[in-house]
């Protein structure tokens, strides 16, 4: 009597790639108060006073992520033989041949948070003591910009082979016995996930 087996062979391939650019921003310098004070001229004189308070912040986030991918997974069970027996029962049982591939991609990200300044700052104007018939003239400008530029990119490319085989047993000549052959199962699994870029700015006044 002839008994062969086979254990299964187990192949499992997993790849993670991420990526992300943070960016914290904070600004707490604020607009001084402004104070304009105007006397003391002299009679027909024009007085002008021009005051201009200004706050640019500036963002740019460029992010990238390129992904290749090249990944076999091969498994295999079988190719047993029990020939040439006599006078006896054969039996060929092989174990289940699985590959298994598993991917995931976590694309960049691009987080920015901003905090400007408090620009609530006040303008004091005195206009005193000047001489008869004058023009005086006083403004206070006060401005705060916030430009935010993102820029998101991700390319993923991939070649997977997977590969499970059972079988290709043989049993030949055998004579005067039974003669049995189990095959196991042969399954493949591949998944791939990607989880795209994504942009995400919060501005705090």
């Amino acid at each position: 009597m002839g008994v062969r087996k086979m254990k299964f062979k187990y192949r499992v391939g997993t790849a993670i790639a991420s990526g992300a650019l943070m960016m914290n921003l904070l600004v707490p310098a604020a607009f001084a108060d402004t104070t304009v004070d105007i006397s003391g001229n002299g009679s027909d004189s024009n007085n002008t006073v021009n005051v201009t308070n200004s706050n640019d912040t500036n963002i740019t986030q460029d992010n990238n992520l390129t992904v290749k991918l090249k990944i076999k997974a091969k498994s295999s069970t079988g190719g047993n033989e029990a020939n040439d027996n006599t006078g006896g029962n054969v039996s060929i049982d092989t174990g289940n041949a699985n590959s298994t591939v598993n991917v995931t991609v976590l694309a960049g990200d691009n987080n920015a948070d901003v905090q400007t300044c408090p620009c609530n700052s006040t303008s004091n104007t005195t206009v005193s003591g000047n001489g008869s018939n004058t023009t005086s003239n006083a403004t206070v400008n006060n401005s705060n910009n916030v430009t935010a530029n993102q820029t998101n990119k991700a390319k993923v490319k991939g070649k997977i082979k997977a590969k499970a085989k059972t079988g290709k047993n043989k049993t030949n000549n055998n004579t005067n016995g039974s003669v049995n052959t189990t095959t196991g199962n042969a399954t493949d699994n591949v998944t791939v996930n990607v989880t795209g870029p994504a942009n995400n700015l919060n501005i705090t006044p």
